[in-house]
């Protein structure tokens, strides 16, 4: 009824498009804007079940050549509509597909597209005991076969954000060869592997974040997750009465400077602003961030002699990964700061380009304007100048 209420409200007092978008699912946001999305689901070798969106400009009518296949996948507590969630001329997965790329939006185990499993139940404890580990086993090759099957080519191109980029940098050196094969480049924007370095509000967590046991007891084995009652309220209040009030908000909880935001699609963010994952993943990232260093979940020293064989987590070692590899990172990143990158930078075997961005904050990466002509268009530079060799 409260939410009835509001949107009568809201389309009285403001009547901006990208309140519909608010309620939409990616194929929904991409359909609604002229383009054609299908969803695709599949299946990891343990059993979760993951919904992926494949993408395709507005003149492909099935019949004709797409190029080569470019895999986007989203950050932590993220989903594929982040590459989507600007106007066409603003989005990176509209862009690659209006260039004739053939664009396909990862998704995780844990959220929106990624809340089912052949054998266990969301509502199981079981079905949320897994971090950025799994996604880098599990998820990622999982989706690469699958495209590479349906698409008939022997290689793609791998755009990662965020945590989309840390489980390429553990999956393609924790399988070098299988990823020196399947990966034809790999273009890491915000690149994270260390973040001892992280600033501020990233920094706090680690005094909270480091152990699993008792944030679960606090949080529950899941860390929150998108609502249809949050999604439809915040996209009714914000594209209304409340606008600026969601602004603020939203600038809270990200350091964005507000000229790098479109405000006329604050309804989609806040819409969007989270999704699901599990608290172990939180608490994962919270010991890379506390120790520096890039391990293995830790659970103590008898649960990893349980686990592992030994009283320390085993590490992840970037540097064995063989994948042609292109860093674009930006100076006002709090989360990934310049020291740690230049760290992965000199791990780094085959490096395609490291470009960075004066002013642009993490998340713009894959909500800002300010990256379009600056981000995107050197990325897409960068695709082209791969596609060719």
């Amino acid at each position: 009824m409260l939410v009835a209420l509001v949107e009568q409200r809201s389309a009285k007092d403001n009547k901006q498009p990208a309140a519909v978008e608010a309620y939409l699912d990616a194929c929904g946001i991409a359909v609604l804007n002229g383009y054609r999305c299908e969803q695709h689901t599949l299946i990891t070798e343990d059993g979760y079940i993951l919904e992926i969106q494949h993408l395709s400009h507005k003149r492909y009518d099935g019949n004709d050549n797409l190029g080569e296949p470019v895999l986007l996948q989203h950050g932590l507590m993220r989903s594929s509509v982040d590459w989507i969630i600007n106007h066409p001329n603003q989005s990176l997965g509209f862009l690659l597909a209006d260039k004739g790329y053939d664009v396909w939006l990862g998704n995780v185990r844990g959220n929106s597209y990624g809340k089912h499993h052949i054998r266990l139940n969301p509502r199981d404890k079981g079905f949320w005991k897994f971090t950025f580990d799994e996604m880098s086993r599990y998820d990622l090759p999982a989706m690469v076969e699958h495209v590479l099957r349906f698409t008939k080519h022997s290689s793609l191109h791998y755009v990662g954000f965020s945590q989309g980029t840390l489980m390429g940098f553990i999956c393609f050196s924790e399988k070098p060869e299988w990823a020196k094969e399947k990966i034809k480049s790999f273009h890491a924007l915000a690149p994270v592997a260390y973040l001892g370095e992280a600033k501020t509000k990233v920094a706090i967590l680690k005094h909270f974040m480091r152990h699993g046991n008792w944030m679960s007891v606090l949080f529950g084995m899941r860390f929150t997750s998108r609502s249809t009652f949050l999604r439809r309220l915040g996209g009714a209040l914000c594209a209304g009465m409340l606008a600026r009030f969601c602004k603020e908000v939203y600038l809270l909880f990200y350091d964005h400077h507000p000229a790098s935001i479109n405000p006329t699609r604050m309804p989609v963010y806040l819409a969007h602003i989270t999704d699901g994952t599990a608290t172990m993943n939180i608490a994962h990232f919270g010991q890379v961030i506390a120790t520096g260093s890039l391990r293995k979940f830790d659970y103590g020293s008898s649960g990893n002699m349980k686990h592992y064989g030994q009283i320390d987590p085993p590490t992840y070692h970037p540097r064995r990964s063989l994948v042609p590899t292109a860093f674009y990172y930006g100076t006002d990143d709090i989360m990934t700061v310049e020291a740690d990158v230049n760290k992965l930078i000199c791990e780094t075997q085959n490096k395609l380009g490291i470009f960075r961005y004066e002013n642009v904050h993490h998340l713009d990466f894959t909500w800002g304007l300010n990256v379009v002509d600056t981000v995107y268009a050197q990325l897409m530079q960068m695709l082209s100048e791969q596609s060719i060799q």
